[in-house]
């Protein structure tokens, strides 16, 4: 049975308040992080609220204080987020190398970070003369190649989106020449899980190789899903 998302007066409050500071603090000076004050202020509660929900994130290893008394995220994000890395590659890394050798492609994945996709794995077939490697970590806009488009289309629509993203969100798959790696093409599909989609695997090619992209879209599509399915 799935579940309803949660109406407006069903969120809880604090919790909501806890997560968003943590976005806030993401998005300020890696280096000087805030002070409670200015937490408060992007926040938009009392001072004495954001002290307490920072002394809450403090104590979870969450965030950071400096002798200053500024507040940076802390090591408890990388634990959870290294704990996501490995659950996806768990499910991801057999499918990946299967696709890479069969398809004598480079097989990816990414996935997103705010606006930017950043990349989770990059598999290169062993046997293939001329192939492509993405760096693990590596990032880009969310906007554009293949990859960072599909996690795009596999979400509800926007009202000023990319043509790409809308025709991506009918056919199943976006593919772009040259957008991430000059002379390559890249064919990728959303990962969709639980109605969201914050991931996307994919294929690249030199974009001189003769290929049908009606049967490698088809290829990604259904990787995508198996992934989704591993997830679930």
């Amino acid at each position: 049975m799935t579940e309803e998302p949660a109406r407006p007066g069903e969120i809880a409050q604090t919790l909501d308040r806890g997560l968003r500071l943590l976005e806030i603090l993401a998005e300020a000076d890696p280096d000087q992080g805030l002070s409670p004050t200015e937490a408060a202020a992007r926040l938009g509660v009392h001072r004495s609220i954001a002290a307490r929900l920072l002394a809450t994130l403090l104590r979870r290893g969450f965030v950071r204080r400096t002798r200053e008394g500024r507040y940076l995220l802390g090591m408890g994000l990388f634990t959870l987020a290294r704990q996501v890395s490995q659950n996806l590659m768990v499910v991801a890394g057999p499918l990946l190398t299967e696709i890479a050798e069969r398809l004598d492609a480079t097989a990816v994945m990414h996935v997103a970070d705010g606006d930017g996709a950043v990349t989770l794995a990059s598999v290169e077939p062993k046997r293939a003369s001329f192939h492509i490697g993405l760096r693990t970590g590596s990032r880009h806009p969310l906007g554009t190649a293949a990859t960072g488009i599909a996690i795009l289309a596999g979400r509800p629509a926007e009202a000023d989106e990319r043509e790409k993203v809308t025709q991506g969100r009918k056919q199943g798959y976006v593919v772009t020449t040259g957008e991430l790696v000059p002379n390559f093409t890249g064919i990728a599909a959303p990962i969709v899980v639980n109605g969201w989609c914050d991931a996307s695997v994919g294929v690249v090619i030199p974009k001189e190789r003769k290929h049908d992209e009606k049967v490698l879209a088809n290829e990604v599509i259904a990787l995508a899903g198996k992934i989704a399915i591993g997830l679930s």
